[in-house]
């Protein structure tokens, strides 16, 4: 299930505007955001909106509480496993038959899916959003190539590590977050306190699973675009990253397993590993899924030199829908208002994305959520919010993204298994692999 589930919301990143996501922020008198266009009551509001999504559990607890606003509109899901998202979709469109009416974008294809132009502008009518409502690192991650606003966010995906505090007391000396902040302050910092952990444990835990988790925190904090129309400078973007991996990999504070395999959800419980990167869908899909007895056992930390994104999902209209102002009302009610955000935060643990929730709701950042009992009682929320968020910065997203994460998912393995490859070699190679796929690009 792990595996087809692809993160829940997969790997990624974001654009314009770096990240200061103060809490506080323009709502409406109602507390919800962006209210439908339709004048009409809610129960005048009638049609039957089809929708695709991987988290039915999200949908049928979702759709109930819709309905005793919006009587009369009927969801309808299809569940579609997200690695067959974009080519249902694309097949959908082109024989003009089966397309939702509310589409998805998973991380890993979202590039590709704004590059369709099959969504609508959610900041034209009938929607009138205005991206200003949204958290500010959000827009880029949520706009298309003409710089149209074509989706809300699913659910904020900001990143941090989940770390056990059985092992981080053991080997670190301390399970606090503030004191394993100080602690690891650089990578440097990381690699250095690791190869103490390894020797200490006699090699029985290390730092990550993977190169695969080292990577997407390296990558995602080093947030410059670097994709130029057809251009794609693959090298400033990713040298850095790279070459603090293979530090990481050479001196042993890596594990060997591969992202998504069942070794590697399994480390979880095991407690094999001290860290994993993990976003707000995070204790859900990988710690309560994969460590279901390890309630207290868990704690998030800020990532050395900074916060990162990982994966997330936005949520756009068909444009060319027959049921515009009942999706967005879905939408609406679903991810933006006051009343399905305390929903999906208090029985999944998601948080929106739009900065009238926490203005409004400030009691979320200081009572228990879905998940914290599983970190200690940590109050997760709010470390996302006063530590994690305000750092992160976002890129645009094209169709080249998931091209770029494809190879490297490709080449990986390799480097785990043959340490003769450097990290100048590796680079080499990377480029090569982006450039045989992304053939109209010139990749330098």
């Amino acid at each position: 299930m792990l595996t087809g589930l692809l993160a829940g919301c997969g790997g990624g990143n974001d654009n314009n505007a770096s990240g200061g996501a103060s809490p506080s922020g323009s709502s409406s008198p109602s507390g919800e955001a962006s209210a439908p266009a339709s004048a009409a009551k809610p129960e005048d509001l009638k049609g039957t909106v089809k929708v695709w999504d991987w988290d039915e559990t999200f949908q049928k607890g979702m759709i109930p509480e819709f309905n005793k606003k919006y009587p009369n509109v009927k969801v309808e899901v299809t569940v579609v496993n997200p690695n067959d998202y974009l080519q249902k979709l694309q097949s959908g469109i082109a024989s003009g038959s089966d397309v939702p009416d509310i589409i998805l974008g998973e991380m890993a294809y979202r590039g590709k899916l704004f590059d369709l132009d099959v969504l609508d502008n959610l900041e034209a009518a009938p929607y009138n959003f205005k991206r200003e409502e949204l958290l500010d690192y959000l827009p880029p991650l949520l706009s298309n190539p003409k710089g149209e606003l074509v989706g809300v966010d699913q659910a904020i995906a900001p990143a941090g590590l989940a770390y056990r505090r059985d092992l981080a007391k053991e080997y670190l000396g301390s399970d606090d977050p503030a004191e394993l902040e100080k602690l690891l302050s650089s990578w440097d910092a990381f690699i250095s306190k690791g190869q103490e952990v390894k020797d200490k444990s006699g090699g029985k835990v290390l730092m990550f699973p993977g190169l695969g988790d080292a990577f997407l925190a390296l990558r995602g904090q080093n947030a410059d675009a670097y994709i130029n129309g057809k251009e794609i400078d693959l090298s400033s973007k990713m040298r850095k990253p790279v070459e603090t991996l293979f530090k990481m990999r050479d001196a042993g504070i890596l594990g060997k397993n591969e992202l998504w395999t069942p070794a590697w959800a399994s480390s979880m419980s095991k407690g094999e590993f001290l860290f994993y990167p993990m976003a707000p869908w995070g204790p859900k899909w990988h710690i309560s899924a994969n460590d279901p007895e390890g309630k207290g056992r868990w704690g998030l930390v800020k990532a050395p030199e900074g916060s990162f994104t990982r994966g997330g999902t936005s949520i756009g209209i068909y444009k060319d829908s027959k049921v515009k102002e009942a999706a967005w009302a879905y939408i609406q009610f679903a991810y933006l208002s006051d009343e399905g955000g305390l929903f999906n935060f208090k029985t999944f643990g998601n948080m929106p994305g739009v900065k009238s929730f926490y203005a409004n709701n400030p009691q979320v950042l200081t009572e228990a959520g879905a998940y914290d009992e599983f970190f200690g009682g940590q109050n997760l929320a709010k470390y996302f919010m006063d530590n994690i968020v305000p750092g992160v910065k976002g890129e645009p997203q094209t169709k080249y993204d998931s091209i770029v994460d494809g190879a490297f998912n490709a080449l990986y393995p390799l480097w785990t298994k043959d340490t003769s490859i450097d990290a100048n070699a590796a680079l080499a190679k990377f480029v090569k692999e982006v450039q045989n796929k992304a053939s109209d690009a010139t990749v330098k």
